[in-house]
């Protein structure tokens, strides 16, 4: 087991994230990886800290997993309100909720807690249980991936991998990324554009876009690895 410590994966410490991932597929070619979150985390950052352009192809997100302690929900309003807003944040993005310590509640706050998990996230796999004990089949099965080059998470964060992106100018690429709807939360890779020398590393976030030229005498695989939620209903021109 690797802990990173003195940070978490929504900022600074992501980049070891990314690093950490790809020291361990070097070393051991891992068949399944457990990331285990600080309770602060975003759950786009931590996606996103998987998906790097080197770890990319490599990867496929099979779910995401928030657990629920059934005692604590009971006095989630005392706690700040951008606590709360983040806390049913990473709610709304997992593929399996785990509502734990169900042993201490009544059952009427259980049926409050889990009709408000529905509206939340209905599309999730809800379990319940105590002592955190937790079917790992149910946490491996592969109902989430619906193609090679497309996971989904029961239609919240989503993946697509885009192999040899369509060769276009610069100026068009970007007119491209301007038009991505807002549930296209990144776009990242390395594309080559018509009449440009070198490959460039593609960095995309929600309006923002990076294109640094990549200089590098061996051959750089061209793709593009784009993060989103519900990109099956939308058509990606890359």
């Amino acid at each position: 087991m690797r802990e990173i410590a003195e940070g978490c994966i929504c900022c600074a410490m992501k980049s070891d994230v990314s690093q950490q991932l790809h020291e361990l597929y070097l070393a051991y070619q891992p068949d399944i990886v457990f990331i285990e979150c600080s309770g602060v985390a975003e759950p786009l950052a931590v996606v996103d800290a998987c998906l790097t352009p080197v770890l990319a192809p490599i990867t496929t997100i099979r779910s995401i997993i928030g657990l629920i302690d059934a005692q604590m929900y009971q006095h989630i309003d005392s706690y700040p309100q951008d606590i709360q807003t983040l806390f049913f944040k990473q709610l709304s993005h997992c593929s399996t909720l785990f509502i734990n310590k169900m042993d201490l509640t009544n059952v009427e706050d259980t049926a409050h807690l889990l009709s408000k998990l529905e509206r939340i996230n209905g599309d999730a796999n809800i379990q319940v249980g105590q002592y955190g004990e937790l079917s790992l089949k149910s946490l491996l099965e592969v109902k989430n991936i619906v193609t090679k080059n497309r996971g989904t998470l029961h239609g919240r964060i989503e993946h697509r991998f885009i192999d040899m992106p369509k060769l276009e100018t610069k100026e068009s690429f970007i007119d491209t990324l301007d038009q991505l709807p807002q549930n296209v939360y990144r776009v990242k890779g390395f594309v080559h554009f018509i009449n440009a020398e070198h490959i460039y590393l593609v960095q995309y976030t929600q309006g923002e876009i990076e294109l640094p030229p990549i200089y590098m005498n061996a051959d750089v695989p061209l793709y593009l690895i784009v993060i989103g939620k519900d990109l099956t209903h939308i058509e990606l021109k890359l």
